[in-house]
């Protein structure tokens, strides 16, 4: 099973989630990286449309699982996927490719289940450089 986890958004290091904490308990930093796609502001916290041919890049950061099957299953439960109904779920685990330290790197990965039509996208592709000094998003973090 694959140990890489990339993160974009609630998950990334400073923030100070109570998941991000069991994450980073739970794995390993090995770095900084990006993806191709689009970033999008969903009310609350972002979501990705991973577009494997787009010039978009998407900042986060590679952490190594040590436990994968029992961190992603909670980060599953997290994330708010049911696997009696997939099709309804907002998000899905998929593995991209991640670019980490100009290398190609398999990763799981987050990523919107439903095209984001209508969604403001994140330009800057950086959630913390969007969310930073502006207060958004702050009233979900200091709950997560």
């Amino acid at each position: 099973m694959n140990t890489n986890l990339f993160v974009y958004g609630t998950l990334l290091q400073p923030l100070t989630t109570r998941v991000g904490q069991y994450l980073r308990g739970n794995s390993e930093l090995l770095g900084d990286a990006f993806v191709p796609g689009r970033l999008h502001d969903l009310g609350r916290y972002p979501g990705l449309w991973y577009d494997a041919g787009s010039p978009k890049r998407i900042y986060g950061q590679v952490f190594r699982l040590y436990s994968p099957e029992q961190v992603l299953k909670a980060l599953d439960h997290y994330e708010g996927i049911d696997p009696a109904t997939p099709s309804q779920n907002e998000y899905r685990r998929e593995e991209v490719l991640a670019n980490l330290n100009l290398r190609p790197t398999r990763c799981w990965c987050y990523v919107l289940n439903h095209p984001p039509d209508g969604l403001p996208e994140i330009f800057c592709g950086n959630y913390l450089d969007y969310i930073s000094g502006s207060g958004l998003h702050r009233d979900f973090l200091d709950t997560v």
